[in-house]
């Protein structure tokens, strides 16, 4: 099993390490890491960054694609250009496939094992309302006819790196039901694909977990639920801990701030984000117990995925999970 941390190429992430990949090196030495799982867009690459340190890319989420793929319309609402690109991807149901695509040309550029990517619809209204108008099966179907499109023109219709499917706790995936699961798996056209097991969305998905011992447990029951064909499909894991349970449990009823759909998208980005900060906490894991569930799929790849804005929290985070896991 290779072992990452996840990282991008923003400034708060270069800045951690005065943009000097000879440091990133050596922090991955110190922490026994094999390499990066790099967030990669669109954007052109930059030339220095070290493939040798690249294991695996992370795609760009577009929270509203779903909403596009059902409605066209949807994009040429009156909108900021930033909002329409952020939330569906671009001006077109073909700019988002274009887009996807420079997305994953780059991830093979890098040389990258594999290529994340979330199969989930929640728009910024709907973290406050939790309230949608459609199903898991809905948003697997519009993300299996995106996807079958988008790698259609590789050549034998496969993408170019393996892609590894996401689970949130928005209908989309969400690992709590074996048969989305299975469904998802019927309406892809193409195989070269997998699944990554995100064991914080996990346990925000059942909005039981408050306790850490106890929420290692719930994600084992949810895992016991399913067929030993889904678990070998999980070749990879975001590790991390989310006791989130009373929260999500508290903030169902949510209102949406008054003078909301008045603010700029930034600013109501920004609102949203407070929130998701909430729900998503992406803590260490300090029980020794994680790693059964570690034992129990057995990736081939797993990232310690944290959220640091500096490099003592960085390292911090990465001594209590390194240290829980191989104890």
């Amino acid at each position: 099993m290779k072992e990452m941390v996840n990282f991008s190429l923003y400034e708060n992430d270069m800045n951690m390490f005065g943009s000097d990949w000879g440091r990133i090196r050596n922090f991955l030495v110190r922490h026994d890491l094999d390499g990066l799982e790099l967030f990669v867009d669109s954007s052109s690459l930059p030339d220095d960054v070290p493939k040798d340190l690249v294991v695996g890319v992370h795609l760009p989420y577009w929270m509203g694609r779903h909403r596009a793929w059902v409605d066209p319309s949807v994009f040429t609402q009156d909108m900021e250009e930033f909002e329409r690109i952020y939330v569906f991807g671009g001006g077109s149901r073909n700019d988002v496939i274009a887009t996807f695509r420079k997305a994953l040309e780059n991830a093979h550029t890098l040389e990258a094992s594999y290529a994340v990517f979330h199969v989930s619809y929640a728009e910024l209204e709907q973290v406050y309302t939790r309230s949608f108008d459609c199903t898991d099966y809905d948003v697997l179907e519009t993300t299996a006819d995106f996807l079958n499109e988008a790698v259609s023109v590789y050549p034998n219709g496969e993408p170019p790196v393996r892609l590894f499917f996401e689970n949130l706790w928005w209908p989309g995936l969400t690992f709590l039901d074996p048969m989305n699961v299975e469904y998802f798996a019927s309406l892809l056209d193409f195989d070269n694909w997998a699944f990554v097991l995100d064991t914080g969305h996990l346990m925000n998905a059942t909005m039981k977990c408050e306790d850490e011992n106890c929420s290692i447990s719930v994600v084992l029951d949810v895992l016991s639920r399913h067929s030993e064909d889904f678990i070998k499909r999980i070749e990879g894991m975001h590790f991390h801990c989310s006791l989130s349970g009373e929260f999500m449990r508290s903030s169902m009823d949510l209102e949406i701030p008054e003078g909301f759909g008045d603010l700029s998208f930034h600013d109501r980005l920004m609102s949203v984000m407070g929130i998701l900060d909430q729900m998503d906490q992406h803590m260490p894991f300090s029980s020794e117990n994680c790693s059964q569930i570690v034992d129990i799929v057995s990736p081939d790849f797993l990232t310690h995925e944290f959220v640091a804005t500096d490099l003592r929290s960085l390292d911090e985070k990465l001594y209590i999970q390194t240290g829980a896991l191989r104890k």
